[in-house]
């Protein structure tokens, strides 16, 4: 049976504190925390090396590059007050789900 996984504080809370989000947000932006972002992901990332060498490396690499990539895309995600949603973007093969429910 799968564990349910659960916020440490409930995500009302974070979104309460103004100056949480700020802080955040002025890290985010920093030069270094880019530095550092971009950094690990082009060290994630596969290499043409890899790409018909070494299946099993090349895979744990993509796990890893999607993962820092989620990371960083939800670490964005708390600078966005609640009224700020952004839609992400959907290739348009994928909106005939939505159109025939």
């Amino acid at each position: 049976m799968p564990k349910e996984i659960t916020a440490p504080i409930p995500l009302d809370r974070w979104f309460k504190d103004v100056k949480k989000i700020e802080e955040l947000q002025s890290v985010l932006e920093s030069e270094a925390f880019q530095t550092a972002a971009a950094t690990l992901k082009e060290v994630a990332g596969p290499t043409y090396g890899t790409i018909g060498s070494d299946i099993n490396g090349n895979s744990n690499r993509l796990s890893w590059y999607a993962g820092y990539r989620d990371a960083f895309e939800d670490l964005h995600k708390l600078t966005q007050f609640k009224g700020n949603k952004t839609t992400p973007y959907q290739a348009e093969e994928w909106t005939h789900i939505q159109t025939q429910q």
